[in-house]
């Protein structure tokens, strides 16, 4: 029971953030199960307009990131999350009056700004506070609620559009993100490092290289998600999607028990054989004669990928002096996304150029090109930037 209570207080001044990234992202999920339904429903909008919805909130993000990061380190963390809740806020209430296609594009981008600031904001207030010993494991953590938020988000969303149509949808977004609000102002402000010398730019070195091995193991994600159905839907196999189901299973599952192997074993070791698990998960979707190889396919893949984002962050937090440490990881986040925005249209045109089995080939490559980039990355530059720890 000691023990117990005693992880139960470590983890005590992390809640708040937790919370706050879930219920912001809450938001985020239900807007994206129902604005497609939105879009050639009620704007009788048509496919491509339902794409440049969808995709908007990710463009948004991606410049949005490091902008808040840079802003965090400079004007306070706490200053940065709760303007990004309060955006989320505005955002879910402007979906009440988005009538038409250009002023939805403009919420979309808006929403995007309040989730990249949010995210990015918080992820450097939970280094600030966490001993550097467990900060892999807490920025893991943070990106499970993330998940979590976005995963549920749509769930709930799908509930209220069919009780209260799409105002109730809106609505719950507004309150979701109001949650959030409250969870931020719960906290004191943090104590940061003071700013000194020339502000970071909106790309840290310390970000790059760990940021590109990010991209290029993203790649393969948005590759499964998009084509793993139809890959094996030519293959004669029925419920194909079952295999990217399967992804988010261990996804979760192994960053929730082994979260905290980048602190004890290495950021940079465990980098380089996350992101070759995932090459090895993409092989076996690849060859897939089956449903059941195709699952553990996506199973390996998710066990890869779950600790390859917390370890690659670590390489940054570790690297980048800390107070900026909020562009940094506000860079490198943005990554992940360029990743996942890219990996569709790239597994599209391979496919069509080459098939299905190569697409999955192809990015087999790119996450040994991951992994070969994470273990450069741990021989550049030795030994961690010390940082206090703080509120």
């Amino acid at each position: 029971m000691g023990r117990i209570s005693g992880k139960l207080a470590f983890y005590r001044p992390f809640l708040p953030l937790f919370g706050a990234i879930f219920f912001a992202l809450l938001g985020v999920g239900a807007s994206l199960a129902t604005l497609p339904f939105y879009v050639l429903d009620e704007l009788d909008g048509n496919k491509v307009g339902v794409g440049v919805v969808i995709a908007a909130i990710a463009v948004s993000a991606v410049i949005a990131r490091p902008i808040a990061g840079r802003f965090a380190d400079r004007h306070g963390y706490r200053t940065v999350m709760l303007a990004g809740t309060v955006v989320c806020v505005v955002a879910g209430a402007a979906y009440l009056v988005a009538g038409n296609m250009p002023v939805l594009v403009a919420v979309r981008l808006l929403h995007g700004v309040g989730e990249g600031a949010v995210y990015t904001a918080g992820a450097a207030w939970l280094v600030a506070l966490c001993p550097p010993q467990r900060r892999g494991r807490v920025v893991g953590l943070y990106g499970i609620h993330m998940w979590l938020g976005i995963t549920l988000g749509a769930l709930f969303g799908t509930v209220a559009l069919r009780l209260g149509g799409y105002p109730a949808v809106w609505l719950f977004c507004v309150a979701a993100a109001l949650v959030g609000v409250v969870l931020v102002v719960s906290r004191p402000r943090p104590v940061q490092p003071a700013a000194t010398g020339r502000p970071a730019g909106l790309l840290p070195s310390s970000a790059v290289l760990p940021g590109v091995a990010l991209s290029l193991a993203a790649l393969g994600y948005a590759a499964l998600a998009a084509f793993v159905a139809l890959h094996l839907g030519e293959r004669g196999i029925t419920n194909g999607i079952a295999a990217f189901n399967a992804y988010g299973l261990t996804y979760v599952g192994v960053r929730l028990f082994a979260g905290g192997l980048p602190d004890r074993l290495g950021a940079g070791r465990v980098a380089f054989w996350s992101a070759l698990v995932e090459a090895v998960g993409l092989l076996l979707v690849a060859v897939a004669p089956n449903l059941v190889v195709a699952v553990i396919g996506g199973l390996v893949m998710g066990a890869g990928l779950s600790l390859l984002f917390p370890s690659l962050a670590l390489l940054v937090i570790n690297r980048t002096d800390p107070a900026h440490q909020g562009a940094a990881l506000g860079a490198f986040t943005s990554f992940w996304d360029i990743g996942i925005a890219a990996g569709g249209p790239l597994a599209g045109l391979i496919a069509s150029l080459a098939g299905y089995p190569a697409v999955f080939y192809a990015m087999l490559v790119l996450a040994v090109a991951s992994a070969l980039l994470s273990s450069l990355g741990t021989v550049t530059r030795s030994g961690p930037v010390t940082q206090r720890s703080s509120g």
